[in-house]
């Protein structure tokens, strides 16, 4: 009798025990256990030199770090802000984004408190992090701290939006670490200047003219960014002088072909134009026009109510929580001839 309470004993603690386990490793699954990093950190494919340029200043940041650097810094942040192995992959791969910026744009605000935490880490290696900063920059990058307490600026966020979307495929994460993205219009005075002003004087004000000088690639990324918005602009001024400025005929007659190849890049299209034509009532617009493209692509089954995960990445416009042709053209065929291969001085 005491050999049966004894094995009956022995199967209910290996019972508690595989309980005990599966309880845990169901507990521990996180969404991010799904990965979302894309090849060469997703950059947008908008022509083969542009792709080749953006992959060479990728090729020099990865250069820089020191030996050893990037594990010692993974260590810190999943032992300090008890991550996981996934998620730190994710704010990484957010952070060398962030970073790839910081050599194009003369300055860039950090809008993530999840990518920010990478970058504290960094820094508590000092002389690794000085050391890594004039490698890849000849200079110090000194950090702007992500502070919720600051006053909101939306232009200044929406040219970050701007670039960051230009120049990668957002991801479902990028969401998760920037907020949603292209939901402010850009600033007036930022919209005349990418019109009147010479590149020269685009590339002084608002662009890192010293990486441009010193890194490779960089003075040809730049000097894309600057074609592309300058003849988007263009087009999107013949175009309503033809047809007008009501975003539905700009749905239907501009940005439809677009949005079938590119999601995001219509996003970022379809913010320009409500920055430059309807920029004291951006938002309702905004809420407008992609209500109506969600019900158009919702009866075709082309993306769903997401607001495109398509082909580009994944990139979701939903709320969440976040820490061209010159000649205007007139149909979809006649947007965003930068985005098939305008290039600037990275073009074909």
């Amino acid at each position: 009798m005491e050999g049966i309470a004894a094995v009956l004993l022995l199967i209910f603690i290996a019972v508690v025990i595989v309980v005990n386990v599966f309880y845990r490793m169901g507990k521990k699954k996180e969404p991010s256990a799904i990965s979302y990093i894309l090849p060469d950190l997703g950059i947008q494919k908008h022509n083969a030199m542009f792709e080749s340029h953006m992959k060479s200043l990728l090729e020099h940041l990865r250069a820089s770090y020191p030996p050893g650097y990037v594990e010692r810094v993974r260590e810190r942040v999943i032992r300090e802000h008890q991550i996981s192995l996934v998620e730190w992959e994710h704010r990484w791969f957010e952070w060398e984004r962030y970073l790839m910026m910081t050599a194009i744009l003369r300055s860039v605000p950090m809008f993530s408190r999840k990518v920010d935490d990478v970058w504290h880490e960094m820094l508590m290696f000092t002389r690794e992090y000085k050391e890594f900063s004039e490698r890849y920059l000849k200079n110090m990058l000194h950090h702007i701290p992500n502070d919720s307490e600051a006053p909101f600026n939306p232009g200044e966020r929406a040219w970050f939006d701007f670039i960051y979307v230009l120049l990668f495929q957002p991801t479902h994460y990028s969401q998760i670490a920037w907020g949603p993205f292209l939901r402010h219009p850009l600033s007036l005075e930022l919209l005349n200047d990418f019109q009147r002003l010479s590149p020269d004087l685009l590339k002084k004000k608002y662009f890192n003219e010293q990486a441009a000088e010193n890194l490779t690639g960089v003075a040809e990324i730049i000097s894309f960014l600057i074609q592309f918005i300058h003849h988007e602009l263009v087009s999107q001024k013949n175009f309503t002088r033809a047809y007008g400025t009501y975003p539905s005929t700009f749905y239907h007659r501009y940005l439809k072909g677009l949005r079938l190849s590119h999601p995001s890049l219509s996003l970022l299209v379809g913010g320009l134009y409500l920055s430059a034509y309807h920029h004291d009532h951006f938002y309702q617009e905004y809420e407008k026009l992609y209500k109506e493209i969600d019900e158009a692509e919702s009866k075709t089954g082309s993306y769903g109510s997401d607001g495109g995960s398509g082909s580009d990445g994944g990139y979701v416009d939903s709320s969440g929580n976040g820490d061209s042709s010159s000649d205007g053209g007139g149909d979809s065929s006649g947007c965003s001839s930068c985005g098939g291969g305008c290039g600037g001085g990275g073009g074909d």
